[in-house]
Parts: structure tokens; sequence; C-alpha cells
């Protein structure tokens, strides 16, 4: 469920109200009300959930999707794994899904009406900056500097001794003890969750949060964006340069260090000590294990296999890199020596 500190309820809807906002056709059963959303493994009855394709089937097993409203394509719908669910069949159920979320669930919002929330908690020996907004239910604990401009949104907690720099940005979202947020980092948006549908594109809502641990830093205008579901996890100690992106529902470990212009797609799971050199990228929902050095420029586009030093586009292990390398100089120089 979408945590009530930072999402405003606007349900429950019926079956027959998720079939008209969503285009869909109800296939069966009229069901009961729906009040919550949930990715497919997680959902429970009295949730909204999706299913695009046939390779994520595999998660229904042995699962009970009595009660759960399912939205999906005709093509699926004679799965026996699907049984007890109410079938909604819609060819774009990701964008429908995107629909009905959306008239679930809103944003709460900070700093329309005052500064600072008379709800909000301060720290007598926290100091907030001219300027600044703190949203209602906040909770700021005891040293944490916030820096002019910033916005806190509603209920995001502040662990002892954080700074939080200039016009930063932090929504949906714990923050551990003695972090550094540098000036214009944003942390807790919406990530690029994208639907497409016979309307054009449509925005996904994200309606989970971000988590980071203790003495974690995130440089100067980067990213974290919350999960769709659940939550994005910077473990304690992760150091983030300036300007870089960590998408919805990754998962960090402890001690994690990333240069500037590194990118990382949605729900990839990076293990402990890892280390990525300037403008690295990685692709969506790989595992990197722990101790993995990657070299500046390389694009990761699998799951590695194991710790170590990899570089190149994509990244292999460095030693066949530096063979390739190696080898395609060659190549060069016995094509000149032949002009």
């Amino acid at each position: 469920m979408a945590d009530p500190r930072f999402f405003d309820r606007l349900g429950p809807l019926t079956v027959t109200d998720i079939a008209a906002l969503s285009g869909a056709a109800i296939s069966d059963s009229q069901g009961g009300e729906v009040d919550d959303v949930a990715d497919l493994a997680s959902a429970r009855a009295g949730a909204v959930s999706y299913l695009e394709s046939e390779k994520f089937l595999s998660q229904l097993e042995g699962k009970s999707l009595e009660g759960v409203a399912l939205i999906i394509p005709a093509k699926l719908a004679e799965d026996e794994r699907l049984t007890g669910a109410t079938l909604l069949l819609q060819d774009a159920p990701r964008a429908a899904f995107a629909k009905v979320a959306t008239a679930l669930f809103r944003l709460k919002q900070a700093g329309f009406d005052v500064a600072v929330a008379s709800s909000a908690r301060i720290a007598s020996t926290a100091r907030v900056a001219a300027g600044a907004v703190i949203g209602e239910g906040a909770d700021i604990a005891e040293g944490v500097i916030i820096g002019p401009g910033a916005q806190i949104g509603p209920g995001v907690r502040i662990g002892s001794g954080t700074r939080v720099g200039a016009n930063a940005s932090i929504i949906c979202s714990d923050i551990g003890a003695n972090c550094n947020i540098l000036a214009g980092a944003v942390i807790g948006e919406a990530g690029f969750g994208v639907a497409m549908s016979k309307d054009g594109a449509i925005d996904v809502p994200h309606l989970g949060q971000v988590i980071l641990g203790n003495n974690v830093t995130i440089g100067a205008n980067s990213c974290v964006d919350r999960g769709v579901f659940g939550a994005t996890h910077i473990g304690d100690g992760v150091k983030i340069d300036n300007l870089c992106h960590i998408a919805h529902n990754v998962t960090v470990g402890a001690n994690t260090l990333m240069a500037a212009f590194a990118g990382v797609s949605g729900s990839t799971t990076i293990g402990e000590r890892v280390m990525f050199g300037g403008r690295v990228g990685v692709a969506d929902h790989i595992d990197i294990p722990s101790d993995v050095i990657v070299g500046g420029g390389a694009a990761v586009m699998k799951s590695l296999p194991s710790s170590g030093a990899y570089s190149g586009m994509p990244a292999q292990p460095l030693r066949d890199y530096m063979r390739e390398v190696a080898e395609i100089r060659r190549l060069v120089r016995a094509k000149n020596k032949k002009k």
C-alpha cells in the first residue's frame, strides 16, 4: 500500500469503476471494491494489479489471486494460474493500470499555505534556513541543517546530523543519520515510468519511497527516484557523486561509490563495496555482485557473474577488454603498414 505519510487515498473503486477508467472489459466476476495497488508478486485481496506478458506468469506459482482485480491482455485470460482473480481485459494493461492508480492515490503536497507546517516535528538543535519548505508531519531530528530553498515533503523523516543543501528536494523518503545531501539533489521524485497506449504515452504513478541509510552522500544535482511499488534502497556509507541518477526500485549495497554521471536503471540490485567510474551506465533488472569495479564509460548490459574489474561497452572482465583493445590496435597498425 502507498504510505499514508506521502499519499492521500482517494478510493475505493468498484471493478465497474476500474473498467470505466481504464477502458477494460470485465471478463467474469464483478468482484468487490479495490482500495490498493500492488505488483503481481505481492497482490492481495482488495488490490488492483496488471500483467503485461506471459513471461511474468511464473510469479504466480502457488499464489492465490482471490479478490485481486487484474488487468491483462485478452490472450492471457485463459491461463489457469489466474484462477480467483477478477480479470479486466485490456491490450495496454500497464497504461490502464496507471489510470486506475491515479484515481486511487494522490501525492501529498507541501508549502502552498505556510513554509513550515505546524504539524512538522523539528528538533530544537536543528537549523532551518530562510526559504526552506517543510511539509505536514515531517520529522527533523537533532542537529539537522536544512539549507535555503530546500523542500522537505510531507511525512519525510531525516536522521540526526544530516545536512540538506540549498535547493535540494526530498519527498517520499526516510533519510538516515549523518547524511550529506548536496545542493540541488532530488530524492524521492517519480522515476521515468511511461506506458504506451492508443492515447499516447502515459505516466505511471510511483507509489513507493526512498530509504537512505546512515552516512550517505548524494551529490549536487543527483537524483534518486522513489519506487513504483516498495522502496528504492541506498545502503549505509554509499557515496554518490554529482550528476548521477538512481532509478526506481534500485538497491545499492553499503559503501558503494559512484563517480559523476553514473546512471542506474530501474530494479537493478548492486552489492556492497562496488565502485563505478564516471559515466557508467547500468541496464534495468540486473544484478551486480559485491566488490565489483566498473571502469569509466562502461555499459553494464547484463548481470555480472562475480566480483572483479570490468570495462567496455558492453562491460566485460577488464583483462578481456584490454586484450580486445590490444588486438584492435594491432589490426589497425597492420592495416596502416599496408598503405
